[in-house]
């Protein structure tokens, strides 16, 4: 009887781990054959709230984060425009477990933050806390000063807005194909995830986009 209740507690003390976050999450390399056509993907394009909590698989998180900023060229370029070839706009994925920065060069995650900050991710929008990923796009002023030619700073600016343009069209396609819901947002607690994310103070927060399982 003894065995059985030492055998019993150590079931449930293992169903109910919560797992760390991992520090590092290498991605898988993306298949980018698919049943579904461009032109049939942006027929059904929509925007989703009705989200379901439920996980991405690591394929399927990894189709996405390539979609926003991947690279698909042996040069280092990119899936997105980028004026100057300066990529300044950062991804950051927020899941349950974590914020994590998309390292798009060495196509992996990088943790951030341990935890759920998806709410951080919006202003009230409770559907936000139930999609498995929220995608934060982070301008970063700095990576401007390796560029052959520094434009204004209003430029700079414009030209990232430009980017997050073709980065949240191009996941919202990739979403499509894996019959995921997509919703961009605008509307971001910006101090609060940048407190989070750890971000520096010159940051911009442009743009979210939610993503996942839909009802």
């Amino acid at each position: 009887m003894k065995k059985f209740f030492v055998t019993l507690t150590a079931a449930l003390l293992l169903s109910t781990t919560v797992f760390a976050a991992q520090s590092e999450i290498i991605l898988p390399t993306v298949e980018t054959e698919s049943n579904l056509s461009v032109m049939q993907a942006l027929n059904q394009r929509k925007s989703n709230r009705n989200f379901v909590d439920k996980n991405l698989t690591t394929a399927q998180l990894s189709k996405i984060l390539w979609a926003a900023n991947g690279v698909n060229r042996p040069d280092g370029k990119r899936v997105i425009p980028a004026a100057l070839k300066t990529y300044s706009v950062e991804v950051y994925a927020v899941t349950s477990e974590g914020i994590y920065l998309y390292d798009a060069p060495n196509h992996k995650l990088i943790l951030v933050a341990e935890g759920d900050f998806r709410s951080t991710t919006t202003t009230g929008q409770s559907f936000v806390e139930k999609a498995a990923v929220n995608l934060v796009f982070v301008e970063t002023p700095e990576v401007w000063s390796t560029a052959r030619k520094i434009p204004p700073r209003e430029v700079q600016l414009a030209n990232a807005n430009i980017s997050v343009g073709a980065m949240v069209q191009s996941v919202a396609l990739a979403a499509q194909t894996e019959g995921l819901g997509n919703c961009v947002r605008g509307s971001i607690n910006r101090d609060e995830f940048k407190r989070a994310a750890k971000l520096s103070d010159d940051a911009t927060i442009l743009l979210a986009q939610s993503v996942g399982f839909v009802e």
